[in-house]
Order: C-alpha cells, then sequence, then structure tokens
C-alpha cells in the first residue's frame, strides 16, 4: 500500500438506546468493516459490561470496548473478572478502558473523583493481579478466578484522560491510552503525555455531528466534556469558568439554553468534527498523518446510531482514501 499508514477504526456511542440496539449495532460495525465499539460508561445509562458481553456472541472480528468506566463506580477487582469474561466470550476482542469518571458518570451516583490518579493507579494494578492471579495491595486471588489464557491473549487495558498526570500514567502502566471528549487543539499535547515513559497504542476519537440536526440536537450535551476539561483549554475556548458550571447545572435541571447560547458555532467547531462523512474524513486523514495513531474513531453524537456509523463508515472510506493518494469523491 503506498501512502501513509491507514490505522484501525472504529466508534464510541452513548449506550442511552435500548441494550438490544446497542448489540445489533455491533453487528452492524462489523458488517461495515470497522475494527472496534467502544460503550460508554455513563451514569444510570445501559450497563456496558453486559452490552459487550452479548456483542461479544453475535460478532465475531471487531475488539469490544468500554469507553470509559472508572473506579468510583466499579470496583477494580469487579470489572476486570466482567472483562475478563467478555475477553473469553470475545475470543481474546475485549479491551478495558479506565479513567477518573467525569460529571455525567459521577453525579449521578452523588461520587466525586477524589485522588484520581492515586485511585487510577490502583483501578490498574489490581485488573493486572486479578488476569494473572498475583496478590497485590487491596488484592488477594482467590482459588478459582477467570482466566485469561482461555480467550489466547491478555486483556489490554486502556486510560482514558484529558490531563498530564493521567496520560503519563497511561505511558507508564497501561497498553493504550484512548483520547476523546476534547477539542482536537489539545491532541497534540495529550499525545505527547501519553507516549512519554514508554510508546503504547493511542485510539484518537474526535467527537463528530454529521447533520445541522445533529448539531442543535447535541450541541448543550458539549457542556460535560468542557466541565471536565482543564481550565486552561477553556480558556482557550474564551469560556468563562463560572458561566459553564452554570450552565451544566441548568442543563442538569432541564433547561438547554444556557448550554446551547454558550457553545456558540465558534466554540463548537473547535471541540468536534462536523459536516458531511466526505469532510470529516479529510480531518480525520489530518489527525492521522499529524499524530500517528493505532486506531483512529468516531465518538457519535446522532439520535440514529446505525446511520451515525453508516455516516463513519464513509468517512473511514474518505480517510483512507486520502491516506493512500488516491482522489476520492461523495
Amino acid at each position: 500500500m503506498s501512502g501513509d499508514t491507514v490505522p484501525s477504526t472504529g466508534v464510541w456511542v452513548f449506550p442511552d438506546v435500548p441494550a438490544p440496539e446497542l448489540v445489533d449495532l455491533a453487528r452492524h460495525v462489523e458488517e461495515l468493516g470497522l475494527d472496534e465499539l467502544w460503550v460508554g460508561d455513563e451514569g444510570p445509562a445501559r450497563d456496558p459490561f453486559a452490552v459487550l458481553a452479548a456483542a461479544a456472541v453475535v460478532t465475531n472480528r471487531i475488539r469490544l470496548a468500554t469507553g470509559i468506566t472508572n473506579p468510583y463506580v466499579r470496583h477494580p477487582g469487579v470489572a476486570a473478572a466482567s472483562m475478563l469474561t467478555i475477553h473469553e466470550l470475545s475470543g481474546g476482542r475485549a479491551v478495558l478502558g479506565v479513567g477518573a469518571g467525569g460529571q455525567m458518570s459521577l453525579a449521578p451516583f452523588g461520587l466525586e473523583a477524589r485522588k484520581p490518579v492515586d485511585r487510577v493507579r490502583e483501578f490498574l494494578e489490581v485488573t493486572r493481579a486479578v488476569a494473572t492471579r498475583t496478590p497485590t495491595a487491596g488484592y488477594a486471588p482467590p482459588d478459582i478466578t477467570v482466566d485469561e489464557a482461555a480467550a489466547g491473549a491478555p486483556l489490554p487495558v486502556f486510560v482514558g484522560a484529558r490531563g498530564p498526570r493521567l496520560n503519563r500514567l497511561a505511558s507508564e502502566l497501561a497498553d493504550g491510552a484512548f483520547v476523546s471528549g476534547m477539542p482536537p487543539f489539545r491532541y497534540p499535547a495529550v499525545v505527547d503525555w501519553a507516549r512519554s515513559a514508554r510508546p503504547i497504542d493511542i485510539a484518537l476519537y474526535p467527537s463528530v455531528a454529521f447533520t445541522e440536526e445533529a448539531v442543535e440536537r447535541h450541541r448543550p450535551e458539549m457542556i460535560w466534556s468542557l466541565l471536565d476539561t482543564p481550565l486552561e483549554v477553556r480558556e482557550e475556548l474564551g469560556l468563562d469558568v463560572e458561566a459553564v458550571r452554570s450552565a451544566a447545572g441548568a442543563l442538569r435541571a432541564g433547561d438547554p439554553e444556557p448550554a446551547r447560547t454558550l457553545i456558540d458555532d465558534t466554540v463548537f467547531e473547535r471541540v468536534m468534527l462536523a459536516g458531511q462523512p466526505l469532510v470529516v474524513g479529510r480531518r480525520l486523514a489530518e489527525l492521522v498523518r499529524e499524530h500517528r495513531p493505532t486506531s483512529i474513531g468516531l465518538a457519535l453524537l446522532q439520535d440514529d446510531l446505525h446511520e451515525g456509523v453508516d455516516h463513519a463508515a464513509e468517512a473511514f472510506a474518505a480517510m483512507t482514501a486520502e491516506l493512500k493518494g488516491d482522489r476520492w469523491s461523495a
């Protein structure tokens, strides 16, 4: 193949549709030739572990990942055992994604991300201990445990984070970094942090809206990502911290208008990708050339997820053509 190397492709979805639809979506992702599906662990929505277990049975090839669980709502030993079970069901295709959690995943349960670096480090250590039956602080292996050898491959663990400390932790202890939920102008710093200690896999997943309807429907929801984003990013976007918090509080109470007003077109276009698949595909090709990720995907902001996956597949085809030096037209 001439031209640039083409990474693996995939989609991230928020599990706010019926579980059978999510399982069918996994089948659709595989049928269209994509390589991975990440399912969010976001508060009291559908359980990603249950969805991925069912998806493991109806797919044969795609990787199945949590994107992203956290150590506050999931005990690391239980999460590891659950994901190892999915790893076994899928024949070694599971990926455990973990981070510190954010407002959408913690606030519904009244939780806060206290000592996030310590907690994620502990999560990574306990996950490895469960997989290898090795004692560690806070975990002693029982007589019976899930054996990852049955899946034929170790369970990959990715860290999803926005700041330097957790991304450097990923570079130190994890197999990869899941880079999402932040403006693309932040990617250079995040990727550098994630590769600071040693080379690891990078999964780059910008958010996308393919239609004007999707832009307007999901514009207010971007406030959650901005609320969890480091201060310097909000300053770069010209957003007042208190205004972001106030808009998030209003959205939580059922009023989307303050968030919709705050996230105007200028901000929206800087924090995510938007446009027809051909336009999105060309932007993805630029990101691949800039950051050389192991995989690149799209976090779908769309009510019709099947349609979103269709559009994503078109965007990846355009990206691939661009990277291979071929011409592509819609």
